[in-house]
């Protein structure tokens, strides 16, 4: 069943909202089923389209090719494929069980919901609920198209997240769930490797003065746009990615109008010289996150399969725009009433307007 854009749009606001609502319930009443609500409405929709979503209908031709290929086919693409090994046994396992091509979306979904929800409790006590909802509006509509790397991203982010977390309570972070964390975000997707280096910025924060990190990471920025086809090749050379994904990554053409870029820039800028003002370490911690993101991102306009990297970046980006709107603002009525236009405005204009994605218009399907 397909609606058509008026009432995709309606459906995609109203779930939206009625998950930050059960959010912000959970966080206030301290109660679990509504954080449970929270998560599963958005994990729902995502779950149950049919041909919503760019990638979607490729996904859905795969599940059902998987579940009919011999033990043979099946090593090989575990072995020589370089499909990563999460969605080839999810596949297996609900082909198994005779379930529709909808239970690998839920799987996906739940995976990103869940996580981008308890990476805002690490980033905010206080307005959580509402970082989550920025996220759900300006984030999770990508893992409709990018299912398998927002997942792996969503997984990242909250890794990380935890480590600046017990930084900034003097604490340590432990080692063995970061490990585990990591080598599910590199199951679920292989582009997760290039983020690795981003977890080695926490354990020199502490280390190197703000203006010399600063500094590098301008330098990096410079590199990632003036030497990317170098940089890549040398990567290739190490084998850390399959030579065959080589013309993929270079294929698909980048973009000038790299908004992830800008955003990541213009964001980690302004955090830092809020730092500077104020000397609060959230900001340096995420001016710094970002002001990276800048160079991952930079790639984007050589070539839009590794520009997507920005991806990740982009969900601190937002909460820590929200975390900015919520210092300047002076009524706390007026931080969710701007922190909510501005999630909503840009899920309209890019989602809805701009047609990216292709989440509009919705299809009902298993």
């Amino acid at each position: 069943m397909q609606l058509d854009n008026w009432a995709s749009a309606i459906l995609y606001l109203s779930v939206f909202v009625t998950a930050i609502v059960f959010a912000y319930l959970g966080q206030k009443k301290n109660r679990k089923i509504f954080c449970v609500l929270a998560i599963l409405l958005p994990t729902l929709l995502a779950g149950f389209r049919f041909s919503t979503g760019t990638d979607t209908a490729a996904y859905r031709s795969l599940y059902e090719q998987i579940g009919s290929e011999s033990q043979q086919m099946i090593e090989w693409r575990l072995t020589e494929s370089g499909l990563e090994p999460f969605i080839i046994h999810a596949s297996i396992f609900g082909n198994w069980l005779q379930l529709p091509p909808s239970f690998l979306f839920l799987i996906f979904a739940a995976i990103t919901t869940t996580f981008l929800f308890l990476t805002t409790r690490f980033f905010s006590k206080k307005y959580a609920w509402l970082f989550y909802g920025m996220l759900l509006l300006i984030i999770f509509p990508e893992s409709l198209n990018m299912m398998r790397q927002l997942a792996a991203n969503s997984v990242q982010a909250f890794a990380l997240a935890y480590i600046f977390y017990k930084q900034r309570q003097n604490g340590r972070a432990r080692v063995t769930p970061i490990v585990l964390l990591l080598a599910l975000s590199l199951v679920l997707h292989t582009s997760s490797i290039l983020l690795l280096p981003v977890f080695i910025l926490p354990f020199i924060i502490r280390h190197i003065r703000r203006r010399t990190l600063t500094l590098l990471l301008c330098l990096a920025i410079g590199g990632c746009v003036l030497l990317f086809p170098m940089l890549l090749n040398f990567v290739l050379e190490l084998g850390i990615l399959p030579e065959r994904h080589y013309l993929t990554f270079m294929e698909m053409p980048g973009s000038l109008v790299n908004i992830k870029f800008f955003a990541a820039a213009i964001m980690s800028g302004i955090l830092l010289a809020s730092y500077h003002r104020n000397n609060q370490q959230l900001d340096k911690q995420y001016g710094l996150l970002l002001l990276l993101g800048a160079a991952y991102s930079a790639v984007g306009f050589y070539s839009g399969y590794l520009g997507r990297l920005g991806m990740f970046f982009w969900i601190f980006a937002v909460m820590a725009g929200g975390d900015l709107i919520c210092q300047l603002g002076k009524k706390e009525s007026h931080r969710i009433a701007i922190c909510s236009t501005v999630a909503i405005l840009y899920f309209i204009v890019y989602f809805c307007v701009l047609g990216m994605n292709q989440i509009m218009p919705y299809d009902f399907g298993f």
